[in-house]
């Protein structure tokens, strides 16, 4: 039988995942395997003989020895045979988390006492924790605004919808007609300040199309020179033959210029601003550290030369409303370019340093021809001519002054208009009346709009449907009738919107 020797243990402990140090009761390194190594930065040559304290960052350093000594005239003790969660301090002098837990070992050497230290890098758990739980918040926030956003926007088209009924039956009061516009002009300012609150959490998915990033800067490069001032210097450097990448083009517009006017506030003295993108390979290790598949991606960096930050604000720079300019900032920003990359199954990385600048890195997924499915527009006809039609409609919403609206704005062109506070109340009319096709609200108690489509295509297969909803969220919730999702009318919706979705359906083919 074989016996392990000395070499052999010494084998296995270079061979472990996580990092093996041995000290004496003096502190004095005695061994330092390969993992240890490689996590601190150290050659066991560099180290061994020397206080196991130039691992550690203050203030664990001040405090080692006494730790040690309590445990050795008293019993008792902080750190032997504890696990917990400490800083490591690496040969370059940066710091990190690492789980550590410490044994005594009975020396064979008299006088001699020996500790174990077991120490493990959990930085990726780290990062890993911090993404859930800014998920979860983010998530906690959606769901807030979401409910919030239905309510305002039922709201806010009841005033731009009325405002247009009103300007009508104005048209010879000039007076009159300018407070119309006003009042008009104000509730869409507040519908556009409800997308920009919704857009924090909002999939953007449907807007997605395939776009090359170099194409998107160098329309961009005016506009983002006009934004620096005389003092910052712009350069943008492009990698040839850059991939696509199938993104809400809007959005990643939104999102550079975001990044550019932060950068511009943190250079008030004057510096540089790069953009620069890439193509990458992002292999199963590089995955592991950034939190996406692994795969090709494309690179968008925007590095700036400003005053940088400290630590304990890059950890919460992309918090919804948490902002560093005090009332000048809403704290949005950053959390809508977060929602975005997220949403668009990329990450985000940022790297600070006060004195140094910071730098955003964006990771976005290549997309591949033939990726994503095409449109069928076959199902819509379009025709700019309005319809003189006298079909039947239904329409079904909970909120009285949305059906009283839409009655009002249908009845005037013609149409014969139905109207039901809920889906029960609309599947007896049905049963009563002749309809051609139903507008139905989304969100409503009991059943919802989508449950009410259903319904209808298989016992009224010739009514057609349209939905519209004061909730971006709601989008989601159909997977069996893609296109009537992605076609619902958002509230507020204009009298000119409402009036094109109908022509349409009603000179589809399909349903």
């Amino acid at each position: 039988m074989y016996l392990l020797d000395e070499s052999d243990f010494k084998s296995i402990l270079n061979s472990m995942a996580d990092g093996i140090i041995t000290i004496d009761h003096r502190g004095n390194i005695l061994s330092f395997n390969h993992t240890a190594e490689a996590m601190f930065g150290y050659k066991s040559n560099d180290v061994r003989g020397k206080n196991v304290k130039i691992l550690m960052p203050e203030p664990m350093r001040s405090a080692h020895d006494s730790y040690i000594q309590n445990h050795l005239t008293s019993g008792v003790t902080k750190i032997i045979g504890i696990g917990r969660e400490v800083a490591g301090l690496k040969k370059n002098g940066e710091t990190f988390p690492m789980h550590l837990s410490v044994i005594e070992y009975q020396s064979n050497i008299e006088g001699e006492r020996w500790f174990i230290g077991t120490c493990r890098d959990i930085t990726l758990q780290k990062q890993q924790e911090e993404q859930l739980k800014r998920s979860l918040k983010m998530d906690a926030i959606g769901t807030l605004t979401s409910g919030l956003a239905h309510d305002y926007n039922n709201s806010l088209g009841v005033i731009m919808g009325f405002s247009e009924l009103l300007s009508e039956k104005l048209k010879n009061d000039p007076d009159s007609l300018e407070y119309l516009k006003l009042i008009r002009q104000a509730a869409e300012r507040a519908s556009g300040l409800t997308q920009k609150l919704m857009s924090i959490t909002r999939k953007r998915t449907d807007l997605a199309e395939p776009v090359i990033i170099n194409d998107l800067l160098s329309s961009d490069r005016q506009i983002l020179a006009k934004t620096m001032t005389p003092q910052i210097k712009l350069t943008i450097k492009c990698e040839d033959n850059l991939w696509p990448v199938n993104i809400d083009r809007g959005c990643l517009d939104d999102a550079i210029l975001n990044l550019s006017i932060n950068a511009k506030h943190a250079m008030p003295e004057g510096g540089e601003l790069t953009l620069r993108t890439s193509n990458l390979d992002i292999d199963s290790l590089e995955s592991q550290v950034l939190g996406i598949t692994q795969g090709e991606y494309v690179k968008l960096s925007i590095a700036d030369t400003g005053i940088g930050m400290p630590e304990d604000v890059v950890s919460h720079i992309f918090e919804p409303f948490y902002s560093t300019k005090g009332e000048k900032g809403t704290g949005l920003g950053l959390s809508q370019v977060y929602n975005f990359v997220k949403e668009s199954k990329g990450t985000i990385r940022v790297f600070s340093e006060p004195g140094v600048g910071t730098s955003f890195s964006i990771y976005l997924p290549r997309y591949q021809d033939g990726q994503a499915e095409a449109e069928n527009d076959a199902l819509l006809v379009d025709n700019k001519d309005e319809i003189t039609c006298f079909a039947s409609v239904l329409v079904v919403d909970d909120e009285k002054e949305i059906t009283e609206l839409v009655e009002n704005i249908l009845s005037s062109r013609g149409y014969k208009v139905f109207s039901a506070s809920s889906v029960e109340e609309a599947l007896d009319l049905l049963e009563k009346e002749k309809v051609e096709l139903i507008l139905s609200d989304v969100i409503m108690p009991g059943m919802d709009g989508f449950e009410l489509a259903h319904i209808v295509r298989y016992t009224y297969p010739d009514i057609k449907v349209q939905l519209f909803s004061g909730c971006p969220d709601c989008k989601g919730k159909s997977v069996t009738d893609k296109n009537l999702a992605e076609n619902i009318l958002p509230k507020p919706f204009t009298t000119e919107k409402l009036l094109e979705k109908i022509q349409k359906l009603l000179t589809s083919r399909v349903h």
